[in-house]
């Protein structure tokens, strides 16, 4: 059972799905299941005595998660889903009839846009994380001034405002947006951003094209992978085959440059945290067949270095991690940096390939006949999101250990 975001569903003997759950670790969760029954509710020590078989499906964020999970409910109609919460009517998004659509929640099944959701904090959550994609107005209509929200972005353009035929027809295609991202088509609202985004800088619309862009970032913060529901209904493997693809598509562009990477099974991303060179870590994250996995991961407190340089304290790192024979051979070291780092731990002279990352520009830095070439992938290169997802996991790690041993000092 993988520990990413994903649904779970369970089935009895006759093979009926008698229950779907999401979660944000899968292995964590379905384990949760199995304490000992004193742990367990009634109707929960109920549903584990009728478990039969259990299926899942990864997937990549946990508002995927979260709608995967509705539309899985909405086909199976499973026993238990429908009986918890108290037994009390499930909750389904809709749009209201207005001039100016507004998102209501209801417990309304017919022509809904999403659900059933079994909790009402589930859609308010879901409504509150799109808004920073495509705002809307909830003030009540008809909205006679401009919402406080509009001061926030979150309601642009507000029909509190006197608002232009141009100005009305942008908020019709927020709320277009937001219907398709309801369905699971952030790949279709990313498209359409990208492209008004870039038609309205060269227009020299420059207000409209940083709000345009600001919106993609809040996209890509909410998923780095936009895939819909419906494909993982699909293909329930999507997310092992996408991970396939980002280590097939990595090692096709680093094969040129380091002849002896074979595989990718063991990729290992190196992180450094300091403060002006105190309370100095490193991590270690490790991603096993392109998925990280925290048993592998390791905290390192800086000892010899003693300025606040990267560089020296990478390359410490580095030395030190070579020297733990028992752990498990990379295939591929990636250092969160650029060309100082992989110099000076390339003077480590270590037998195995090895990679910068640096943040900046997301380049790649690859070592290239004495020297070093500098790779700028398409930042939609499953590659290179893969290792951008570690470099990542790999800095949130290291900040931990930082700020606990600073953490130490104030207390």
């Amino acid at each position: 059972m993988p520990i990413t975001p994903g649904v779970y569903i369970f089935k009895n003997t006759q093979g009926t799905v008698i229950y779907v759950g999401k979660a944000k670790n899968l292995k964590r969760r379905v384990a949760s299941y199995f304490n000992s029954p004193v742990k367990l509710g009634p109707k929960t020590n109920k549903l584990v005595s009728q478990i039969h078989t259990l299926d899942h499906i990864p997937v990549n964020s946990e508002i995927e998660a979260l709608l995967l999970e509705s539309s899985l409910i909405r086909k199976f109609k499973p026993f238990y889903n429908l009986i918890s919460k108290d037994d009390r009517t499930p909750y389904f998004i809709h749009l209201t009839k207005e001039e100016y659509p507004r998102p209501v929640i209801n417990h309304k099944p017919q022509k809904a846009l999403a659900g059933p959701f079994l909790n009402g904090l589930i859609p308010r959550r879901i409504l509150k994380s799109l808004r920073a994609v495509t705002p809307y107005c909830l003030a009540q209509r008809p909205v006679k001034t401009p919402c406080f929200y509009s001061h926030l972005n979150l309601c642009r353009p507000c029909p509190g405002s006197d608002l232009t035929s141009d100005q009305k027809k942008e908020y019709q295609k927020n709320i277009l947006r937001l219907k398709k991202l309801l369905s699971g088509n952030f790949a279709g609202v990313k498209s359409q951003l990208t492209a008004n985004m870039l038609q309205a800088s060269k227009l020299q619309n420059y207000d409209k094209a940083a709000n345009l862009r600001d919106q993609l970032q809040a996209l890509e913060n909410l998923l780095n992978t936009p895939i819909a529901a419906d494909e993982y209904l699909v293909n329930p493997n999507l997310v092992q085959d996408q991970r396939s693809l980002s280590l097939d598509k990595l090692e096709a562009e680093l094969s040129a440059y380091l002849p002896t990477l074979k595989r990718l099974n063991r990729i290992e991303m190196f992180d450094v945290a300091h403060l002006s060179g105190t309370f100095a870590t490193a991590a270690m994250v490790v991603a096993v067949n392109g998925q990280p996995n925290p048993d592998y991961y390791r905290h390192f407190k800086i000892k010899k270095a003693q300025t606040d340089s990267d560089v020296d304290m990478m390359a410490e790192v580095l030395s030190r991690r070579v020297k733990n024979a028992s752990w498990p051979t990379p295939d591929l070291i990636v250092l969160d940096g650029g060309i100082p780092q992989l110099a000076a731990v390339l003077k480590l002279d270590l037998n195995y390939p090895l990679i910068s990352l640096a943040k900046r520009q997301e380049t790649i830095v690859v070592p290239a006949n004495g020297g070093f070439q500098e790779l700028n992938l398409d930042r939609s290169h499953p590659g290179l999101r893969l290792l951008q997802n570690l470099r990542n996991e790999a800095h949130r790690f290291s900040r931990r250990l930082h700020h606990r041993l600073r953490g130490k000092i104030i207390s």
